[in-house]
């Protein structure tokens, strides 16, 4: 794609904080027309620059099991090992990175047994490599998901019916074209769901969904150089004993946060930042530090972000 000017960059961050808004509310925003703002858009979906739309959810509220983060050990020409945890549906996230480890995945478990089913597929997938070992760090909280802060702490007690998650699942991630670079409407959805339901329906649904935080926003999935922030860390942070909670809420206001999960760690605190700069990055480090409580951290840096398929 062209040089992104700053119109489109600042459509794009608008996108990125709701994807659902609607065509005259985001023209009022950008003070441009209707016209420009139907253009861009398709524009950035032939171009490859808006990749996905995504619904933002509550994890306690949504996914049965664990969720778990896998740290391994590979050589980086060993391409199948990527090429495998792309396969895998529950699959979040995925990363190149710097350090001790050279893969870092996060998944997220609904139907019970997939954890151990994933489990299986991890040996396999380690067995036929050359890594040695690989790492599992289990998720205990969610905090803050693709920079939307999640409010609640702990599992609703109203459980999903099987439509909601059915709902869920067409709304999750959802891949734009050129005929249709714009969200599912919710008449769409219906029409996605087995069994199909009515576009009144569906309003009903989400609005219920929303009001109870399990949908905590919607967005775009992109490569962030199109917003100018191509720099991302992985953070891991020690706060003091009997703080974690108070730290993450601080933490969790900072707007270089885009992810931020308590773990089953000494660092229990697991961050991902994003800056414009490595410059930038240490300036958030050095803010980060005039908070007291926190001890410690240890940063490792993103070299690969791949984008997750549709599934």
């Amino acid at each position: 794609m062209h040089t992104m000017t700053e119109s489109e960059q600042r459509l794009l961050k608008q996108l990125l904080r709701n994807s659902r808004a609607s065509m005259s509310s985001l023209s009022e925003e950008m003070n441009k027309g209707r016209n420009w703002t139907a253009r861009t858009i398709r524009r950035m979906v032939k171009s490859g620059v808006i990749r996905a739309y995504v619904a933002v959810l509550d994890p306690a509220q949504v996914y049965a099991e664990r969720n778990t983060i896998l740290l391994i050990k590979t050589n980086p020409r060993e391409l199948g090992v990527s090429e495998d945890l792309l396969d895998m549906p529950e699959l979040e996230s995925l990363d190149g990175i710097s350090g001790d480890h050279s893969l870092s995945a996060l998944f997220r478990f609904q139907s019970p047994g997939a954890f151990e089913r994933f489990l299986d597929d991890i040996d396999k997938t380690i067995a036929k490599s050359g890594a040695q070992t690989y790492e599992l760090v289990q998720v205990l909280t969610t905090y803050k998901s693709r920079g939307f802060a999640i409010e609640k702490a702990g599992p609703s007690e109203q459980p999903l019916s099987r439509n909601d998650r059915i709902l869920l699942n067409v709304l999750r991630r959802c891949r734009p074209s050129s005929d249709r670079p714009l969200p599912l409407s919710q008449d769409e959805i219906g029409k996605a769901m087995l069994p199909e339901l009515t576009q009144p329906a569906v309003s009903k649904a989400m609005r219920r969904l929303e009001n109870r935080g399990v949908v905590v926003g919607y967005s775009v999935d992109i490569s962030f150089k199109h917003v100018g922030l191509p720099i991302k860390f992985f953070l891991q942070i020690r706060p003091r004993p009997g703080t974690v909670a108070e730290s993450a809420h601080r933490i969790g206001k900072m707007e270089e946060v885009w992810h931020l999960h308590r773990v089953s760690q000494d660092y229990s605190l697991y961050a991902t930042v994003r800056t414009s700069s490595v410059d930038d990055y240490n300036s958030f480090l050095r803010r980060l530090y005039k908070d007291k409580d926190i001890q410690d951290t240890q940063s490792q840096i993103s070299l690969e972000e791949w984008f997750i398929p549709v599934q």
